[in-house]
């Protein structure tokens, strides 16, 4: 079965985000980042939702938001990664998804996680490295579960996005192509000219 897109998960700072954007632009795919689409229509920045709100809410914002971008046809996904991952979610992405794992060594993690101090709802700050480790650890049974895992403790998103390019052809995925309906323009210019 072909799949419809491209899911980017993993632990928070592994550059999800700004890879799922470079490889979008680079196939020609839409884009769908989670995060963005939660504080496009809750018009919050995602920490300041999650703080009024709470986390069973934001949660449920976010599989809302599965529940549509899953059906996308040639888009890449990026997941926010303020949770680890559960079997219902993983399912859900899966089903039309290839699902592409992101991870990086704990120091790195750290370092990333905080230059954005603030932007992460459930970041605990007062111990980034010990909350890093904890959400690595909670990541890993996902790494076998996932059809392709990439470190990017090194890497530039423009690499791992490169990197995902490289394991689409060598693996020869291919997807199915969004579906466009004919004669809109002859549908447009028969309308009749009001007055």
């Amino acid at each position: 079965m072909k799949k419809r897109n491209i899911v980017l998960i993993g632990p928070m700072g592994t550059g999800k985000s700004r890879a799922a954007r470079i490889l979008a632009d680079g196939l020609g795919f839409q884009l769908a980042d989670t995060d963005r689409i939660i504080k496009h229509e809750t018009g919050m920045k995602i920490a300041t939702y999650y703080k009024l709100n709470g986390e069973k809410a934001f949660r449920k914002k976010e599989t809302e938001i599965i529940n549509r971008v899953r059906y996308y046809h040639e888009a890449v996904i990026a997941m926010g990664g303020n949770f680890p991952m559960t079997e219902k979610r993983f399912q859900l992405l899966s089903e039309y998804g290839i699902v592409i794992l992101l991870y990086a060594r704990p120091f790195r993690l750290v370092e990333r996680v905080n230059k954005s101090i603030g932007k992460r709802p459930t970041m605990d700050y007062k111990n980034t490295e010990k909350y890093v480790k904890y959400m690595l650890k909670l990541w890993h049974p996902w790494k076998k579960r996932s059809d392709f895992a990439i470190n990017t403790t090194l890497g530039h998103p423009a690499k791992t996005a490169l990197d995902i390019a490289r394991y689409l052809d060598r693996e020869k995925i291919q997807f199915e192509k969004r579906h466009y309906k004919k004669n809109y323009y002859k549908k447009f210019n028969g309308f009749k000219k009001e007055g």
